[in-house]
């Protein structure tokens, strides 16, 4: 990989006024200033032009609340673009790694005085890391050489091109809420995060090189020491620890089938409030799911702020697996909505990673032996014609599969391995009313 060792950050706010804006505006500006000389500048739509303060100052006098514009500035060493929305400011700087070191105590301070006051979220890491991660159209992967990129992993976007899938990458940036779910050298998380993730999971994530409490709610968390080492081994298995520690992608992923990897924890959403797991071995450290020995069982009520923490060692049941028990059926049934199309494979690898999730798994639960264990894949209404069946029971090989029954809108089939044993079932998307319903339904 050819590299630019240049350090890339970012940060979003959200000012309460437009004096606050225009004043966040002028902050970032004379930041600027201190740490470049400013060559060239952008002012929305307008030609580039020479950098005049000057100018640039009466621009920006002038500006609204209703505003929508970029603002680029061009100078020696950096270049940075504040993107304006309706109050809402989000900058983007790239800086030459020189100069980023001789300034960094006071880019930090920078970044901490701005998150504290008015921040949403923020991050500071390499732009090589950023590319790598984040850099999905392969003929823009211009760092890379052709063999580098033929063994990235790969899927189809919406319009049927061959993309790189950076789900799969500990570093991609993915938004669920409006929120940045990422993994990188330095991150800032205002308390808008906690609402989806309880605060006490920032504060208390293992091994990484430090978690600093700011003022106002604001988390600051730090990996590893030195940003353009991000592709050490040791580094990198930090970066995707980090990113299964908080569960980002049992939250969001864009790819139609998940990144393929077991849960360290996991999240479940009822009205006001947040429910999560957290899977630990008996030394309390973070592991997957089927390792667990400990278990940390988090619940927040944003509504009225009620916090419950327990922290208890056993073994996994049942319905740590199928959460959904219907005792008049006897069975017990769990789901995963999926988008196969998106998947080069046609979602083989997605049908047999989940399938084998629930299947090959050790739980000591005597409902488990006496009622129906339920796998659900709620597809399109066109990949339900589609699903790879011959290719799927050639992965499932060592698996006794049974009972197969196939109608316009669904399929379903029988799975036995040793005393385990699961139905799996493909319905079309209409059977998807809420994840209270029935078990019955087309089975």
């Amino acid at each position: 990989m050819k590299k630019t060792e240049k350090i890339y950050m970012v940060a979003q706010r959200a000012a309460r006024s437009l004096q606050e804006m225009k004043q966040d505006i002028f902050d970032w500006l004379s930041f600027l200033r201190i740490l470049t000389t400013p060559e060239n500048y952008r002012f929305g739509d307008e030609e580039v032009q020479r950098f005049d303060f000057t100018t640039i100052t009466k621009q920006i006098q002038h500006l609204t609340e209703a505003e929508e514009l970029w603002i680029k500035v061009k100078g020696q060493g950096g270049e940075s673009q504040l993107h304006i929305s309706k109050l809402t400011l989000q900058d983007r700087t790239i800086l030459d790694k020189d100069l980023f070191f001789a300034y960094q105590n006071m880019i930090e301070d920078y970044f901490d005085t701005r998150m504290t006051k008015n921040g949403i979220y923020g991050y500071i890491r390499s732009l090589d890391e950023y590319l790598y991660s984040n850099v999905e159209l392969i003929e823009k992967r211009t760092f890379e050489t052709a063999n580098e990129s033929a063994v990235l992993p790969k899927r189809y976007n919406r319009n049927k091109e061959i993309i790189v899938d950076c789900n799969q990458f500990a570093g991609y940036d993915i938004f669920f809420k409006g929120l940045c779910l990422t993994s990188c050298w330095k991150m800032y998380y205002s308390e808008l995060f906690y609402q989806i993730i309880p605060k006490p999971i920032f504060l208390e994530v293992q091994q990484i090189q430090s978690v600093v409490e700011l003022t106002n709610g604001v988390v600051k968390i730090t990996l590893f020491n030195n940003p353009l080492n991000w592709d050490l081994p040791i580094n990198q298995k930090y970066q995707r620890l980090y990113r299964d520690q908080l569960g980002y992608d049992q939250l969001a992923w864009n790819n139609g089938t998940g990144v393929l990897r077991p849960p360290y924890i996991e999240y479940a959403f009822v009205e006001n409030t947040i429910q999560t797991v957290q899977y630990q071995n008996s030394y309390f450290q973070p592991v997957e799911k089927k390792d667990a020995t400990y278990f940390v069982t988090r619940s927040y009520d944003s509504i009225h702020d009620k916090y419950v923490e327990n922290r208890t060692k056993g073994i996994l049941n049942a319905q740590a697996y199928f959460p959904w028990i219907d005792e008049k059926s006897r069975k017990m049934m769990n789901y995963r909505v999926l988008n196969p199309q998106m998947a080069i494979d046609g979602g083989l690898s997605a049908y047999e990673f989940y399938i084998r999730q629930f299947l090959e798994i050790e739980i000591l639960d005597q409902k488990y032996d006496e009622f129906v264990s339920v796998l659900r894949f709620y597809l399109p209404q066109e990949a339900i014609k589609e699903i790879p069946l011959d290719a799927l029971y050639d992965k499932l090989d060592d698996v006794n599969i049974s009972n197969l029954k196939q109608k316009e809108s669904s399929t379903r089939f029988d799975l036995q391995k040793a005393k385990n044993h699961l139905r799996v079932v493909f319905l079309d998307y209409s059977y998807l009313e809420s994840v209270n319903q029935t078990i019955d339904v087309s089975e």
